[in-house]
């Protein structure tokens, strides 16, 4: 069984965000939590590798959360928009 875990990055990205990001936020992350769970992307649902262990959800349009997968987790890394999370991707490469 596979689980999700927030990273206090995550976390200081999201407390960034106004009310109306924060509940689409919570809202994905349902749908994140469902597909873990079963494997199935629920309609809209948008997940993408981006390279070796780096996945890539979108919270609408502009908003993005990028996860990290070890072994049977899913560490959620990073939110923010296009541009911060083409910034985070930039410098952690290959980490």
């Amino acid at each position: 069984m596979k689980h999700i875990v927030p990273l206090p990055s995550f976390e200081r990205d999201i407390k960034k965000f106004r009310q109306e990001k924060k509940e689409r936020l919570k809202n994905t992350l349902k749908d994140f939590n469902r597909f873990v769970a079963t494997g199935e992307k629920p309609f809209g649902f948008r997940f993408k590798k981006i390279n070796k262990n780096k996945y890539e959800f979108r919270i609408d349009i502009r908003l993005r959360v990028v996860t990290k997968l070890e072994g049977d987790t899913f560490y959620l890394v990073k939110a923010g928009d296009h541009n911060e999370i083409k910034r985070y991707l930039r410098k952690f490469r290959h980490k």
